[in-house]
């Protein structure tokens, strides 16, 4: 999932496949607006969009980065049984055994793959 600039001032959020080493375009959506973070309902609404397409149980691991983090569009991929890794930044604060830590702290202290949250 990847938001790039297109035309005078829009914005194209785009989910892609990957085939053969290549990302091939499978949705996306435009809006007039800068670059960054967008209103969450329009990463979701690709994410229903791609699960209509798909065949059930195939396997999703979603790539995102800071743009796509927030919680209502990561309890939709998980609803669709979608995996996710998402890359955002080490200053955000996560809960863990009953503190708070930035993430480049808890990564630190953590084998790969574990759940921290």
């Amino acid at each position: 999932m990847d938001g790039s600039v297109v035309g005078r001032g829009c914005l194209a959020l785009m989910i892609h496949g990957v085939s053969q080493g290549r990302a091939l375009p499978l949705a996306w959506r435009v809006r007039q607006g800068p670059t960054g973070p967008c209103p969450e309902d329009l990463p979701i609404a690709l994410v229903h969009r791609i699960c209509a397409l798909m065949p059930p149980g195939t396997q999703v691991v979603c790539l995102g980065d800071g743009a796509c983090d927030g919680t209502a569009l990561q309890k939709t991929r998980t609803a669709a049984g979608w995996s996710s890794v998402c890359r955002t930044a080490v200053s955000t604060v996560v809960p863990w055994e009953g503190d708070t830590f930035r993430r480049d702290v808890v990564g630190a202290c953590l084998t790969p793959g574990r759940l921290i949250a």
